[in-house]
């Protein structure tokens, strides 16, 4: 909910301007993209309920404070904090649910993640374009703040003596965490559509060069926190590509239908487009046995291709249709190939994959979609320009020669 509310209304809230816009809402993703693995970790030291209670007040005290503060530069130093919190709740939560000794528990607790999560989705855009109507805008910090101290207090109070029996001994890498934050960071500055075009070339180089330091640095662990011998296009590069483009679609979407929506009714197709990506897991069960596992990722994303297309030159309706459930089959699938193709003893490293290649696509999906809308001041020219990446991605899946399984 926290999430899509503020993608979906930064550009009524008065502090922010030009590129904080997306600054405010990258510096969440940034941070979740390169601390869920550090939260999972922290969670094998505390155990899972210590990390979720602890994640939850982060997210709390950090969610409120741009309440007190008037600077963009201090909103979106709290957004990277409050997206560190974030990390640790979903590496918990994460954690719980996988650590669950039945397999139709695990099954049951997925599926109410997926629902909650999509129903707090569609809540956000609804909720933020009320409180701005009504000009209560110290309601958007500590709303959900207080949603969050609620569930701390919950989680400390019931989930604290779990003990999923993992080792306290697991390496806690902080300096390729402040690697992949730091690179992550300056790769998505780059792509941000504000400033001198020489600095954003500086800034995308300098990135990718900390990000190939990272990676190197990886290749060199027994315990990286990301492996990224996994991401081989023959094994699990093409889950990982496909799970990076569907989530880039969705915060971008939602980002830039939301760009020029003025009333509850013109915000409806956003929540649609969110709570719709809630019925991809049931699509993609319906479908998987009639499609391929390329077929099925490529077939996802031309649906998200399609609903750019349809936004551009039909409407907001349809479209959100189409991407919504484009991007949950997408994701569904990427999800389970990814987790399925991996024998037993990797799904932990196959799940820090996949966790931290959503947030990387939401991360993109902002700076993407923003800094292209923020170029050409039309919703048009940018849902046409990124279907055509898209395709691209599409066509690219066609060499896949791995053998994916669910």
């Amino acid at each position: 909910m926290d999430s899509t509310l503020f993608n979906s209304i930064a550009y009524d809230l008065p502090v922010l301007t030009d590129s904080w816009r997306l600054w405010f809402i990258d510096g969440y993703t940034i941070a979740l993209a390169s601390c869920v693995v550090l939260g999972s970790r922290l969670g094998a030291r505390m155990g899972p309920g210590v990390t979720l209670a602890i994640g939850l007040f982060v997210f709390a005290v950090a969610g409120a404070a741009p309440a007190l503060l008037d600077s963009p530069t201090s909103w979106t130093a709290t957004r990277f904090v409050q997206g560190f919190g974030y990390a640790l709740i979903v590496s918990s939560v994460a954690s719980v649910i996988g650590g669950l000794p039945n397999t139709a528990e695990r099954t049951l607790g997925y599926s109410l993640w997926i629902t909650t999560y999509s129903i707090g989705a569609g809540a956000g855009p609804l909720l933020g374009r009320a409180i701005v109507d009504i000009g209560a805008y110290n309601l958007l910090f500590w709303l959900p703040a207080a949603i969050a101290l609620f569930c701390g207090w919950l989680a400390a109070l019931l989930l604290r003596d779990i003990d999923l029996g993992q080792a306290a001994s697991t390496k806690i890498d902080v300096a390729s965490s402040l690697l992949a934050f730091l690179g992550f960071g300056l790769f998505v500055a780059g792509l941000q559509s504000h400033g001198e075009a020489l600095g954003r070339v500086l800034a995308t180089l300098a990135g990718c060069g900390i990000l190939a330091v990272f990676c190197l640095r990886q290749l060199r662990s027994r315990d990286p926190l990301i492996d990224v011998r996994m991401l081989p296009f023959s094994r699990l590069g093409a889950c990982s590509l496909a799970l990076v483009s569907g989530s880039a679609c969705y915060t971008g979407s939602v980002f830039l239908f939301s760009s020029e929506a003025d009333s509850l009714l013109s915000i409806l197709p956003v929540s649609v487009l969110a709570l719709w990506v809630s019925l991809g897991g049931f699509a993609f069960h319906k479908l998987q046995a009639r499609f391929s596992p390329v077929h099925m990722l490529q077939v996802s994303l031309a649906t998200c291709a399609l609903g750019l297309v349809v936004a551009a030159f039909v409407g907001l309706w349809p479209a959100s249709f189409l991407i919504g459930l484009g991007v949950g089959v997408s994701m569904a699938s990427g999800d389970a190939y990814l987790l399925g193709s991996v024998p037993s003893r990797d799904v932990a490293r196959a799940a820090a994959l996949q966790e931290t290649s959503l947030a990387v696509g939401a991360a993109l999906g902002v700076a993407g979609f923003g800094g292209t809308f923020a170029a050409t001041g039309s919703v048009g020219v940018t849902s046409v320009m990124t279907a055509l990446l898209v395709a691209v991605v599409v066509w690219t899946l066609r060499y896949n020669r791995g053998v994916l399984t669910a």
